[in-house]
């Protein structure tokens, strides 16, 4: 059975000889492992349209176990992003971020709309890339179905409280009645819920000419990273790991 769908490579792997098992973000089947024959030949015909972050429309054959690529015609390989190394880890820590996210055999069409989205604005950007990275965290968390409640206070319910914290565990703020419900609850100012807010809401072309605070992203990135944690069950990133020991 031959299948024909827009896909962004999340993740390549060596495979045998010269073949390697590609993982892809596809649109019409969520996430799903195929394997690229040939790819470590100089010419083979999947060696440029296999990488990571390219995109571009897959014909995928079936098999008893994995899918083979049969055609790739690349649409996009975000070359740019290869261009710099603190670009290269911050874009590479958004597709191992993505690829802890989807589900095998599980579309999300959102989702892979932001991801290219993010690719093509990323790649031409040379500074603030914390912020679009952290639009992307959160805008792919609610696309998923892990949207934090920041609106409102996530255990009663309740408005315009000054005095709140935010609940990894919980999944949201809570007011200064229910600070109880999580002794371990975390600090957070009414600007970075603010901020939290646009981030989720604005569109990233916007949000690509926002310049956040250094204290708020600090506070922002403590709190999202800890929420990933909690709910997407993975605090390791190799990527991250590898962007500390950089910025260092």
């Amino acid at each position: 059975m031959l299948l024909k769908t827009d896909a962004v490579v999340l993740k390549q792997k060596k495979f045998g000889e010269g073949d390697a098992v590609i993982t892809l973000f596809s649109k019409k089947l969520g996430k799903l492992q195929a394997v690229a024959k040939g790819f470590k030949r100089p010419r083979g015909k999947y060696s440029v349209g296999t990488q990571p972050f390219c995109y571009g429309e897959f014909v995928l054959f079936k098999g008893k176990e994995l899918y083979q690529i049969s055609q790739v015609d690349l649409k996009q390989s975000f070359y740019k992003l290869r261009e710099d190394v603190i670009k290269l880890t911050y874009a590479s820590y958004i597709l191992e971020l993505t690829e802890s996210i989807i589900t095998e055999g599980q579309t999300n069409n959102r989702l892979f709309t932001l991801l290219i989205e993010y690719l093509h604005i990323f790649s031409k950007m040379n500074k603030e890339y914390e912020t679009l990275t952290k639009a992307y965290e959160l805008k792919s968390l609610m696309y998923s179905g892990f949207k934090p409640q920041i609106e409102s206070c996530v255990h009663c319910g309740s408005l315009g409280s000054e005095n709140v914290k935010f609940s990894a565990r919980e999944g949201g703020i809570l007011c200064s009645n229910c600070l109880s419900e999580d002794p371990y609850s975390m600090k957070i100012s009414r600007v970075t819920i603010n901020v939290m807010q646009y981030l989720m809401y604005a569109d990233l072309a916007q949000i690509a000419r926002f310049k956040i605070k250094p204290y708020v992203l600090k506070e922002l990135e403590k709190i999202v990273k800890h929420y990933i944690n909690i709910h997407i069950e993975k605090s390791k990133f190799k990527s991250l790991q590898f962007l500390e020991a950089v910025k260092k």
